[in-house]
Parts: C-alpha cells; structure tokens; sequence
C-alpha cells in the first residue's frame, strides 16, 4: 500500500489507464407521467473505460435507490414516502417507479461514480406527475337562439386538472382571441379553468345558416376534448317535418279516402239521401235523380255510390 492506494491502482493512475467520467444525464420515460403510471428514470454516461462503483437515484436530496456492482447485495432500496420502485426492472442503468403521485412531482438525480479514481457526476431532471381532466369541458350559452344584432354570452368550464386545462374558444373553427379566463382551485386540489365568451353577433357569422360555437380543452398534447353550440337563422332553424297533401303523401292519402268512402260514408248519409228521395215520384228520370244526388253529395262522391251500387236511384 501506499498512501492509502494500492498498487495496481496507483499504476493505473500514473499511466492514464482510468481516465475522467464524463457525459452524465438523466432521461426520464414518458417526460410527463399520468398519475398512477410508471416512469423510467434512466442514467446515461460515459466510464472512458473506468470501471462502476456506483450509481445512486434521488428524489430531492433523498437518495432512495442505489446500485453497486461490487457489493454482495449490488441493489438497495431506501424507503420514500409515496416512492415505490420495479424491482424486477431496475439496475445500474435504470430505475422504473410505480403508481407515480401528484406529490412526486419534482426534481429527481442520478449520481455516478467511478471506481478506482472516485470520479463522480450528478445529473438532474424534472418530473412533472400530472392528472388529466376526467370529462370533457362543459359550455353553455344564455339562449337558444340569437338574432344578428344581439349578444351572445356564453361560459366554458373545464374539469379539474393538474396542470389546469387550457380553454380556446372558437367561432366557426375560427379562435375567439377576446375571451377572458380565470382559474380556480378545487377541493382535491387540482385546477379548473372558465372563460366567458361575450359576442356581438352579426349576419356574416352565419355560415351557411348556422353559427358554431367550439370550447376546446387542452392539457399539453395529452389531452384535447371539445364542446359545441350550433345556432340556427330563422330560415335554417331545424323544425319537425310537417305532414302535407302534396306528391306521394297526396295520392297515398285519397286512395285511402276511395277506400273507406264506400264503407263509412252511406252509413252517414244514407239516411238523408232516402229522406231526400222519398219526395220524388216515378215522373222523375234517371238522370235527373242521378242531378239531384250530385247537388247532395258532391258530384264526384254521389257518382261513386250510384256505380257502387251503394245508393240505387
């Protein structure tokens, strides 16, 4: 020994055959983690051909796993609130964590040292946890229907979300720039956003008849939902169809009138047409009858019953 070294290392010193640790960084998978996923905290370097003493992990400066190749148990597991860590796969490279918390979000380090020299570089990396918005945002106008001239006023709100979501009003597709929005805690201490939307409608904002109102919610390019209110002009505003007599409606309707003509319609008038012909004696001719009933009834209807044979002369 000399000095506290041993030989063979001091050697290797001397002659340049352990050189610097260098390039040491952090990269974590995915960068933005959904709370209750997994993230993989993976440590990259560059040895130069020194051999590993260790790799530790941090969350802050609390140091909860630690790699050491040398040792008889190389892994060790440091308990940390909230922290629970892959067994199955971490290693020197990489550490995977579980069941990540809104609480973990925060600084986390990798910390390398090299054997022989002691050589040591740290890196670290930010890790956001974050919680999506569980439905989509809600919008709602103050009427049903607005005339060119008028206001429309209407809010969105968005679920609460950690980051809060961010809201884009849109008319006609088009982003209403003048909207004014507000953010507001919630009580599980996530974030929720409104905008008020406050617009002078005028007719050229009617495409096609229809006025469109979008609120989009974002949340970085994770998350993107979207509520819209369709407003209607007068003249395009979706009314139920009508039953009308016109075309095939038309015809369908008087072949049912032939129809039922010669069942219902003598059990209605038979009575009058027999009272009415009761005043006539034999002086009276066919066709003068067949007149007579025409005047009744409407010449058309008294002609069927006559050829029907439901009304005899």
């Amino acid at each position: 020994m000399f000095g506290g070294i041993a030989f063979p290392s001091l050697l290797l010193m001397l002659c340049g055959g352990v050189t610097s640790l260098r390039d040491v960084r952090l990269l974590v998978k995915p960068p933005m983690v959904i709370r209750g996923g997994t993230a993989a905290l993976i440590c990259f370097r560059d040895m130069q051909g020194a051999p590993l003493y260790s790799v530790k992990w941090y969350r802050g400066n609390h140091e909860f796993y630690r790699y050491t190749p040398l040792d008889e148990k190389p892994t060790q597991v440091f308990g940390l609130p909230g922290i629970s860590v892959d067994l199955n796969n971490s290693n020197g490279t990489q550490v995977v964590l579980k069941r990540m918390n809104l609480t973990l979000a925060g600084n986390f380090s990798c910390e390398v040292t090299a054997d022989l020299s002691f050589a040591t570089q740290i890196a670290t990396k930010f890790v956001d946890v974050i919680e999506l918005p569980s439905f989509k945002p809600v919008l709602k106008a103050d009427k049903d229907r607005y005339q060119p001239g008028e206001r429309l006023r209407a809010n969105c709100t968005s679920a609460p979300a950690r980051p809060a979501a961010n809201l884009t009003i849109k008319i006609n597709d088009e982003p209403l720039r003048s909207s004014e929005t507000s953010l507001h805690p919630s009580e599980t201490g996530l974030l929720w956003t409104s905008v008020n939307v406050d617009l002078k409608v005028t007719p050229e904002l009617f495409l096609s008849g229809r006025l469109r109102v979008a609120c989009v919610a974002t949340v970085y390019n994770l998350y993107e939902k979207q509520a819209t209110l369709d407003f209607f002009t007068p003249e395009t505003d979706p009314r139920p169809e009508r039953i009308t007599l016109n075309g095939s409606a038309s015809k369908c309707f008087q072949s049912w009138i032939f129809l039922f003509l010669p069942i219902f319609l003598p059990m209605v008038v038979m009575g009058q047409v027999e009272d009415y012909f009761e005043n006539f004696d034999d002086s009276f001719t066919y066709e003068e009858k067949k007149h007579h009933l025409s005047s009744l009834l409407g010449g058309e209807t008294g002609r069927v019953l006559v050829l029907t044979g439901l009304v005899s002369l």
